[in-house]
This record gives structure tokens, C-alpha cells and sequence, in this order.
């Protein structure tokens, strides 16, 4: 929904006057019920047909002509992308539910026998809550880098609906409900997953680039990126259609943060009208406050800071919508499930030869990565090779040899419990199969989390996103792949550079690195904000003081400014978490910069 407030209202149940509540996003009345709606339905047309409606009907009329047929059960009949609250007034009740993948964000919060939600978690702690409390466990989990609860947010009081959810709301009485989830496709031996593959994210990417709006494309010369501009570059050339713009961040040193030569060899390959902005030097935290005033607080994305340059120049290119490569690694799947399938059986050889692809792509030794498979197993050779490996992996040594691992002060460390909540989590590399390791991965709360963020910094540049990546077609079908076809000869996610083969350019498909712009997070923190993170670290009075164990900030934080180049990429994310922090917290968590929209009342 682009150039919009998204949806926010209120629904009382047990009062005499009910009333739903849009924001600047359409709202539907009609025979008693309600609808206001953040959706992109795959398959209205189809639902149209089935339900008796017209093949020109909106989202909502959908939603509410599927409420009719299905009841509470609707969301399940729905594919695409949808946020959406339904009030059937002659039932007294609310219905509300987020799309399968969580592309499209809700919250809500119970105030008495009233439910509020919204599209912004902030909108509503500022609308009833002008202190915000926030949650000690949303921060430590925000400083440790992790999202490990998928109902909770900053602040007390205020949940989000998670993936895949639905809510109802009656008689006082609130219920949640999983109304659907992620189920592996069929898988034909005999078939040929490359091109199945192709077909379906081709179908993805013309689903979401349909439609009168001006579409975009971003495009870093990763290969995620670089197949869905490529697609889309061939649907427009088929159509006769005019060049795809494409936009990308750059940095043109050092050499190992530098994309260039892949971007160039894509946008030779014709069809495009090229965007690119040089970033090196950019300050991250220059005008920090919109953008936390703009996502409703401090994110994981540091990369948003950038971002915003490349989104300002789509924006003033007319662009409406960005078709954004998101989530290509988590729905294609690197495979290295299959490491585990290996040593269970005790393949070790096997598993030397496919740990290559893994240790290119994250820069560990093959070493390392044997080590940790081979701890997982139960085997009594795993248990010996991976004693045996031990010296080689740093993260094996003793505690006093290891580089800290998070920030947090001991009193938040106790407040939060995040050790026993951490314990809780399930961690998808302790799931036996590759499948088991993909289907934990997709139902992580970071993927909904990142959604979140993303919806609300798009909406404040004027732009909406779409995921081809998330198309359910394409998830279900990744899931349901057997390991050997994403994992093979120490090629990660192979499936997908075969399914390119011929539209990607040979040097995208054929890359193993993965580029880490934390050399330029590092080099902007330093050179630019200086004096304000050493204030927000040295000082007796910073904000951050009942949360952050500021001796060992302070020790992290000197070795990245000794030398900015060579800071590892965990210590630059940790201080730029910290930091990211301090700043919301010096803004009063934002109470100053409304999230909330101006609630347009609706007839109930």
C-alpha cells in the first residue's frame, strides 16, 4: 500500500457503540461488516470467481466476501501478503490476521474491553501511553542481536500478531489462532528442480510487479538481487515494455566490500536504466532521529542508514514500488543441513568437501565448521573428531580467551533472564536434516521482525516493497527440495545459480563471497560520531548506563576506533546496537515523534 498511514484503529466489545477505526488506508462498509485492509491477495481473482463477485473486486470486498463464505477460518483461504482488521458488527466481533510470512505488520493492544491495533507497535504505545514503558526483555534481546519472542515489543502492554496468525475479539474475549503455516511441496525425483524453480519465482516476480504503479528494482550484484532484476528485465523486454530502473548502494573501497564489478556486469547485460549511489564516507548516524522516528525505534537493520539515500533517489525517479531480493538466503537455503545429514551417517569425507561452500561464505576455516557439525552428533567418532578440532575453533576456548559476546550489564542480564530464554529458543542448526534446519530458519521471529522494519521504512520514504523471495509458492517449494539440490560439490544454494543459468550474468552465479559493509559502519561511527558514542559510553549519566556494561563497551569500542578496517563484524554490531539505543533513549524513546495516525472513526 504505498504512500500510506497503513491501518490502525479500535474495536469495543461490550459497549453500546462499537466502532472500527482506518487510517489512510481504504475502508470498506458493507452489510454489517467492516474492513480496513494492508493487502496484495495472489489470488483474488480466483477467490472473486469462487465467491461471485466481480473479477475487478478490491482486496477488501474479497476479505469480506471470504469472511461470509468461511467465517473465522477466511485468512486460511487468502494467499499474498495481508494485514487486515474486519468488524461484523452484527456479531459483535473483530476479526484481524497477518498473511503466512508476516510481510505485512499488525499489533494490537487491550485497553479494558477495548482492542486498538495498528501497523506500528509505536503508534499505539504513543496513542495510550505517553511515558512508554519499555520491556527489559525487548531490550536485551535488541542488544544481544536476536528477536526471541514472536508476540512481544518495546513496550509493556503493546503485541504483535505473529505470522500466520489471526485474532478475534468478542464478548471481552481474545483469542489467538494459527491459522495456517509453512508446508514443504511435493518433491518429484524424477523432475527438474532448476526450472521449477525459475518457474515459480518468475511468476513471483510478475505478480508483484503488476499493476499501474511504477516498479523498481534494487540491485547490490548479489545474486539474490541480481536473479529477481534480471526476471523482471525479461518479463518487460517480452512486453515490449520500457527499461527496469535499478538502484544500488556502493562503496568503492576497500576491495572487499566493493560490488561494483558484479552490479556492472549485470547492467551489461542491457534492459536496465541504472541508479547508483557512492556511499563511502557516509555518516550512519546523521539524522538518526527521523529514522528512529521513523521504524518507531532502533532496529537490527543498521544497513537502513544508507538506505535511506538509494530509497530518496527512487522516490524522486517516480518509482512507487521496489521488488527487493529480501530473504533469498533463508528461502532458497544454503543447504548446510546436509553437514548434518552427513555426519549422522558418518560421511566425514562428504562433509570436508561440502563444508567449502559454508566456509567461504561465512569466512570460516572448513576446520571450524567440522568441529561444530561433528559436536551436534551423538556418534562417538563425531564426539571424537570434533575434540580433536577443538584448538582450530576460537569460539571453542576457554572463556577468558574469547572476544565478549554481547554488552549487557549483569543486573539486565538477571532482569531479562535472557539466558534462560536463549536456552528456550530453538536453534535451527540443532534440527537433525536439512529440512528441519530450513523450516526453523523461516519460522525464526527475526523474519517477521524484519518485515516489520521494512514496512515502516519504505512507508516513511513513500515506497513500497515487495518480496519476491516470499512468495508462498516459492517457500513451500525450497522447503520440499531434498538438501543434495541446494548443497552439492561445496556449491551452497545451488538450485537457484541453476535455475539462473542464462539470465544471470556467469561471474553472479559463480560468486561465493558475502559482502560485509561493516567496514563502513565502522569507519562512519569513527570518523563521524566520535565524540557522541564516546559520551554515550564514558559517561556516568549516559542512558545507557542501566543496561550496558559500559567498561567493556568502552574496551570494544577502543579497539574499533584503533583500527576501523580490521574490527570485527560482531564488535561493530554490538557498538552500533548500543549506540543505536543510547540515541532513543536520549529522544525519550521516541515520545516526541508520534507513530500514531490520525484514527478516521468509521460507522460500525
Amino acid at each position: 500500500m504505498a504512500r500510506t498511514g497503513g491501518i490502525s484503529g479500535m474495536a469495543a466489545a461490550g459497549r453500546a457503540g462499537a466502532a472500527l477505526a482506518g487510517g489512510s488506508g481504504p475502508v470498506l462498509c458493507e452489510g454489517g461488516l467492516t474492513v480496513v485492509a494492508d493487502a496484495r491477495l495472489d489470488n483474488r481473482r480466483a477467490l472473486a470467481a469462487t465467491l461471485g463477485l466481480s473479477p475487478d473486486a478490491g482486496d477488501s470486498a474479497v476479505i469480506a466476501a471470504a469472511y461470509r463464505a468461511w467465517g473465522e477460518d477466511a485468512p486460511a483461504h487468502l494467499e499474498g501478503t495481508f494485514a487486515f482488521a474486519l468488524w461484523d458488527a452484527p456479531r459483535r466481533l473483530l476479526l484481524c490476521a497477518r498473511d503466512l510470512m508476516g510481510v505485512r505488520p499488525l499489533f494490537y493492544r487491550r485497553d479494558g474491553d477495548a482492542l486498538h491495533f495498528a501497523q506500528g507497535a509505536d503508534a499505539l504505545a504513543a496513542a495510550t501511553d505517553r511515558e512508554r514503558t519499555l520491556r527489559d526483555e525487548a531490550i536485551a534481546d535488541f542488544l544481544y542481536g536476536r528477536v526471541l519472542d514472536a508476540g512481544s515489543t518495546w513496550f509493556a502492554g503493546v503485541q504483535r500478531l505473529p505470522a500466520g496468525h489471526s485474532l478475534t475479539f468478542a464478548d471481552g474475549a481474545l483469542r489467538l489462532r494459527h491459522y495456517a503455516r509453512i508446508a514443504p511441496a511435493p518433491f518429484d525425483p524424477r523432475s527438474d528442480a532448476p526450472a521449477g524453480l525459475r518457474g515459480l519465482l518468475g511468476a513471483a516476480v510478475a505478480r508483484r510487479a503488476e499493476g499501474p504503479a511504477r516498479v523498481g528494482a534494487l540491485l547490490s550484484g548479489g545474486l539474490d538481487s541480481s536473479s529477481i532484476a534480471c526476471l523482471l528485465r525479461d518479463q518487460r523486454r517480452a512486453a515490449g515494455g520500457p527499461p527496469v530502473p535499478v538502484f544500488a548502494m556502493m562503496f568503492r573501497e576497500p576491495d572487499r566490500a566493493n560490488e561494483r564489478r558484479h552490479f556492472d556486469a549485470v547492467v551489461a547485460t542491457g534492459g536496465f536504466e541504472p541508479h547508483v549511489l557512492e556511499l563511502d564516507g557516509y555518516a550512519p548516524f546523521a539524522d538518526f532521529e527521523r529514522l528512529l522516528g521513523a521504524t518507531g525505534g532502533p532496529t537490527l537493520s543498521p544497513n537502513l542508514a544508507a538506505m535511506r539515500h538509494v530509497c530518496a533517489a527512487a522516490a524522486e525517479r517516480a518509482v512507487d514500488v521496489l521488488l527487493d531480493g529480501h530473504g533469498g538466503d533463508e528461502v532458497v537455503s544454503h543447504g548446510y543441513g546436509l553437514l548434518d545429514e552427513l555426519a549422522a551417517s558418518g560421511d566425514w569425507l562428504a562433509l570436508w568437501r561440502e563444508a567449502r561452500g559454508a566456509a567461504d561464505n561465512y569466512g570460516r576455516s572448513r576446520m571450524v565448521l567440522a568441529r561444530r557439525v561433528a559436536a551436534r552428533q551423538q556418534r562417538l567418532d563425531a564426539r571424537i573428531l570434533a575434540r580433536l578440532l577443538a584448538p582450530f575453533d576460537r569460539e571453542a576456548a576457554p572463556a577468558a580467551g574469547r572476544p565478549p559476546a554481547h554488552l549487557l550489564s549483569r543486573e539486565l542480564v538477571a532482569r531479562s533472564r535472557i539466558a534462560e530464554r536463549l536456552r528456550g529458543f530453538a536453534r535451527p542448526e540443532l534440527a537433525a536434516t536439512e529440512q528441519g534446519q530450513h523450516r526453523a530458519v523461516l519460522g525464526d521471529p527475526l523474519q517477521p521482525y524484519a518485515f516489520e522494519v521494512h514496512a515502516a521504512f519504505y512507508a516513511h520514504m513513500g515506497l513500497e516493497a515487495h518480496y519476491p523471495f516470499w512468495d508462498r509458492q516459492v517457500v513451500e517449494y525450497c522447503l520440499g527440495l531434498p538438501a543434495k539440490e541446494k548443497l552439492s560439490r561445496g556449491w551452497s544454494r545451488l538450485v537457484l545459480r541453476r535455475a539462473m543459468a542464462g539470465i544471470v550474468p556467469d561471474s553472479v552465479l559463480r560468486r561465493r563471497d558475502k559482502i560485509d559493509f561493516s567496514v563502513h559502519l565502522a569507519r562512519g561511527m569513527v570518523h563521524h560520531h566520535h565524540e557522541r558514542l564516546d559520551h554515550l559510553f564514558g559517561s556516568a549519566s549516559s542512558p545507557l548506563a542501566p543496561y550496558v556494561d559500559l567498561a567493556r563497551a568502552r574496551s570494544v569500542y577502543a579497539g574499533i576506533v584503533a583500527d576501523p578496517d580490521a574490527a570485527s563484524g560482531k564488535a561493530v554490531q554490538m557498538i552500533w546496537r548500543g549506540a543505536a539505543l543510547g540515541i532513543w533513549l536520549e529522544m525519550g524513546c521516541g515520545a516526541a515523534v508520534s507513530g500514531a495516525t490520525r484514527l478516521r472513526e468509521v460507522a460500525a
